[in-house]
C-alpha cells in the first residue's frame, strides 16, 4: 500500500510540472496577431477585424476559438464572435481580441462622414465654375472652400443660387462644408452691339438776357446686351454725346457765347428680343436718352428720346427735348 501511494504522488507532480512549462495554458497560445481591413472608418461604414493565436514560434495554433469586446462600443461596435466592427460616432475605440488566454488589441479610429458639395450651371450661357481647394467634390466637415465663377467669351455670369444665394454675381462665394450643399451658377449669353451715329435736334433756349440758341445731340450708343434664359433681355446700355450749342439771334449790343461740351449717360436694358427699352442718363441728371428697339438678329433697330438741361452762370435750368430719327446698331 505505500508503494502504491508513492507512485500517485509522483504523477500528480509531474502533471503539475508540466503545466507550469506551459505558462498556465494548455492551449499552446503564446501570443494573438490581429488584422484589420481598415482602422479609419467612417461613421455608419462596417470594417472586419481577424485574429490569429501562434505559438512560440509564430505558427498558427488550430481550434482556439477568439472572442472580441471594444473599449467604447458606442463609437465602434463589434461582434464578440465574427470579429465584424460597425463605426457608429466620431472617436476612438480599443479593440481586443482573446484567443487561449491571450490578448492584443488595436485602435479603431471612426472619422466623421464626408460632405458633398453639388455645383449645377444653368442658363443658357457658358462658363466654369471652380471650388478650391480643389479635387475631390467631397469634404471633411468644417472645411472651408471658396467658389468662383468665370463667364466664356459671349456669355456673362449672371447669379449665384443655391448654398450661395445671395451672394453677389461679382464675387466670389464663401462656404463652409457642415452639410451636403448644392451651388447653383447661372450664365446667360451676353452680346454687345454698337450704333452707327445718332442725331438730335433739342430745339431752341433763350436765356434770361435775349440770347437765343439752337441745342442739337449727336453721338455712338452702346448697348452690351444679356439674353437671359427665360426669354427676357437685360444689360447696360451707354452713349458719349456732343451737346451742340449754336447762337441763332444776340440782342443788339449784346454778346452771346455758344459753349458746346460732351455728356455720357449709362443706364439699364429691359425687355425681350421683341421690345426692349435702355434708360441712360448722365451721373448729374442733366442728361438722358430713352431708347426704345427691336432686335432681329445681329441688328438692333430703334429710336431715342434725348433730354438736356442747360444752365447758364446763375444756375438758371432750361431744360430741352427731342428725338431722334430711326438708327441702327450692330453686333460686334
Amino acid at each position: 500500500m505505500k508503494t502504491i501511494r508513492h507512485s500517485s504522488n509522483v504523477l500528480v507532480g509531474l502533471l503539475a510540472a508540466l503545466a507550469a512549462c506551459g505558462g498556465g495554458s494548455t492551449s499552446g497560445v503564446a501570443a494573438v496577431q490581429l488584422q484589420s481591413t481598415n482602422t479609419n472608418p467612417r461613421v455608419g461604414e462596417t470594417t472586419h477585424l481577424g485574429a490569429t493565436p501562434v505559438d512560440t514560434h509564430g505558427i498558427t495554433v488550430q481550434g482556439v476559438v477568439c472572442a472580441f469586446t471594444s473599449s467604447s462600443p458606442g463609437v465602434a461596435a463589434i461582434d464578440a464572435t465574427s470579429g465584424a466592427v460597425t463605426a457608429l460616432s466620431v472617436g476612438v475605440a480599443v479593440m481586443t481580441a482573446t484567443c487561449g488566454g491571450k490578448s492584443a488589441t488595436v485602435d479603431i479610429t471612426v472619422r466623421p462622414n464626408e460632405v458633398t458639395l453639388t455645383i449645377q450651371k444653368q442658363g443658357n450661357g457658358n462658363g466654369a465654375v471652380f471650388a478650391n481647394p480643389p479635387g475631390s467634390p467631397n469634404f471633411v466637415p468644417g472645411t472651408s472652400i471658396q467658389i468662383t465663377a468665370t463667364a466664356n467669351s459671349g456669355s456673362i455670369f449672371s447669379a449665384w443660387g443655391g448654398a450661395c444665394a445671395g451672394v453677389p454675381s461679382n464675387s466670389p462665394c464663401d462656404l463652409v462644408m457642415n452639410a451636403d450643399s448644392t451651388v447653383t451658377a447661372t450664365f446667360d449669353l451676353s452680346e454687345t452691339f454698337v450704333s452707327n451715329t445718332w442725331n438730335a435736334s433739342l430745339g431752341t433756349v433763350t436765356d434770361s438776357i435775349g440770347c437765343r440758341y439752337a441745342i442739337s445731340a449727336s453721338g455712338v450708343m452702346t448697348l452690351n446686351v444679356v439674353e437671359n434664359l427665360n426669354g427676357t433681355m437685360s444689360g447696360i446700355g451707354s452713349t458719349t454725346a456732343h451737346i451742340g450749342i449754336v447762337t441763332v439771334y444776340s440782342p443788339p449790343y449784346t454778346t452771346c457765347t455758344a459753349m458746346p461740351f460732351d455728356t455720357s449717360g449709362t443706364g439699364n436694358i429691359s425687355g425681350s428680343d421683341a421690345s426692349f427699352t435702355a434708360s441712360l442718363s448722365s451721373s448729374g441728371g442733366n442728361f438722358s436718352m430713352t431708347f426704345t428697339g427691336t432686335r432681329s438678329g445681329t441688328t438692333i433697330t430703334g429710336s431715342a428720346t434725348v433730354r438736356q438741361t442747360l444752365r447758364d452762370g446763375s444756375g438758371t435750368a432750361y431744360p430741352t427735348s427731342g428725338t431722334t430719327g430711326s438708327f441702327t446698331a450692330t453686333k460686334q
